[in-house]
């Protein structure tokens, strides 16, 4: 025996419509930020390691706020690591916007030494630059890998 219910079929449409517009409305995949140097300083100079305090800039290309909860990051002089970090600190960057993070950073004694041998012996007036990384946000709980480079003027090694 087959019982059927008049209007199943109207039900069942209007089902796959609900479910079709829930999905709709789940956050699409964020795009990667682009972050960028805005300050480095030098805070403490130890024998072996050295602190500096960082400032990134995070550039939000997407149509919702990120609310950062974590980011790691490298910076590279000519190619060779110079300062690496870490922060838990949360931060909210508004979508479309920036923020400025304000990060400690470190490097050693012999990843120092090794940037100002290069920089003394190729006598040109910039360094290549690279900063990598990731931000972790916590929603969509994901992390977001970043990469950018570019070149700075060092004023002090033109002739």
């Amino acid at each position: 025996m087959i019982i059927k219910f008049k209007g199943s079929g109207l039900l069942g449409i209007a089902l796959i419509f609900a479910l079709m517009a829930g999905c709709a409305a789940l956050p699409q995949k964020p795009e990667a930020p682009r972050v960028s140097i805005t300050a480095i300083e030098l805070v403490e100079a130890g024998l072996l390691e050295q602190r500096y305090q960082v400032k990134l800039r995070v550039q939000n290309p997407n149509d919702f706020d990120f609310a950062i909860k974590g980011i790691q990051f490298e910076i590279k002089l000519n190619g060779q690591s110079f300062v690496t970090g870490v922060s838990g600190n949360a931060v909210n960057v508004p979508r479309f916007g920036t923020a400025v993070l304000d990060l400690e950073a470190v490097s050693t004694l012999a990843g120092l030494a090794r940037q100002f041998k290069e920089m003394a012996e190729s006598k040109t007036p910039t360094a290549g630059y690279g900063i990598t990384g990731k931000v972790h946000l916590a929603q969509p709980a994901v992390s977001l890998p970043f990469h950018e480079e570019g070149e700075i003027k060092l004023p002090w090694l033109v002739e």
